[in-house]
């Protein structure tokens, strides 16, 4: 038995599992492109940005950052534009905004998965229960092994979503916490010099 034709024998709730799966595949490759274009080493930002600051030069830091289309440089042009510290973080927000994109509903894929698989199974043993009833409890055995494993595909299948989707989001989560944490340093350091002005 091939495993398109198991997942058929799930029933209807295995649409909704596989839109479920849809969505977590698309907010998973789209996080992956995001996160991957923004691996930028914050010290090579900061060693090739300095000797501007020292020199208070602030248009050719910014001129030298302008190549750069990462989180961070975005945020210190923000600074450096302004000459201010709450420009910074006001782009730092809208950095941590973007890193937070697609999460709320990849944690919802998560979360619906599993429980969308349940719901499955307990149609496909109220099926099942009905099947009894309508033949008066003289039923096959083998025949009901058949209906109740048909019901367990669903959860089956939504556990599988929900485990390989978790992985992912905690993944996503963690990347997003060391970037967060890179902003935050990177503030610090330029910030020093903004102070100075």
């Amino acid at each position: 038995m091939s495993i398109l034709s198991l997942l058929v024998k799930g029933g209807y709730t295995m649409i909704f599992i596989g839109i479920a799966a849809f969505i977590g595949i698309w907010i998973t490759v789209e996080r992956y492109i995001y996160y991957r274009h923004i691996r930028t080493d914050i010290d090579e930002i900061l060693k090739s940005v300095k000797p501007y600051l020292e020199e208070s030069d602030f248009t050719a830091a910014i001129n030298h950052l302008r190549g750069n289309d990462s989180p961070y440089a975005r945020i210190v042009i923000k600074g450096l534009l302004n000459r201010s510290k709450a420009s910074m973080e006001g782009a730092a927000r809208g950095e941590v905004r973007n890193l937070e994109k697609g999460l709320g509903p990849l944690s919802s894929v998560v979360a619906v998965s599993p429980m969308l698989g349940f719901f499955g199974t307990v149609v496909g043993m109220i099926r099942a229960f009905m099947q009894i009833e309508a033949l008066g409890g003289s039923v096959n055995p083998s025949r009901l092994a058949g209906g109740i494993w048909e019901a367990l595909i669903t959860t089956a299948a939504g556990l599988a979503v929900a485990i390989v989707f978790l992985i992912f989001y905690n993944i996503f989560v963690e990347r997003e916490n060391y970037v967060v944490t890179n902003i935050n340093i990177i503030m610090d350091e330029i910030g020093e010099y903004l102070e100075k002005e």
